[in-house]
């Protein structure tokens, strides 16, 4: 099981860092020509979307694995989990089901994570 979380825990650092990087440092005309949704907010808030990103996909590998502050691994998961939720809301908002369907996908494995890393800090097993 922990192999399973290692490589979730990568994959999803992995694409948040890779989007939440773009929204931090690609030019806002460049954003607006890869995502339909991006002419409607602020570019400060576009940049912020990303920083939540980076800063979340950190969360839910390094503390987890480095062994330091452990706790801060679920609660990235959940900050990210609530990143999507948001991000759900504006693809509904557009009629985008594919992407609804893509972000609750994402909410379930970001949940998994943090579930997973919780009760190994409580010290729980469930085998």
């Amino acid at each position: 099981m922990d192999t399973v979380i290692l490589i979730l825990q990568i994959g999803l650092s992995v694409l948040f860092l890779y989007f939440g990087s773009l929204k931090m440092f690609m030019p806002i005309d460049k954003i607006e020509k890869r995502v339909t949704w991006a002419h409607d907010y602020a570019p400060s808030r576009l940049k912020f979307f990303g920083l939540l990103e980076v800063l979340g996909a950190i969360g839910i590998i390094l503390p987890h694995q480095l062994d330091i502050f452990p706790i801060l691994t679920p609660i990235a998961a959940t900050g990210l989990a609530m990143v999507m939720a948001g991000a759900a809301m504006v693809h509904l908002r557009r009629d985008e089901i594919k992407m609804i369907l893509l972000n609750i996908f994402i909410i379930f494995l970001l949940a998994g994570i943090g579930f997973n890393t919780l009760l190994e800090i409580l010290g729980v097993n469930l085998n």
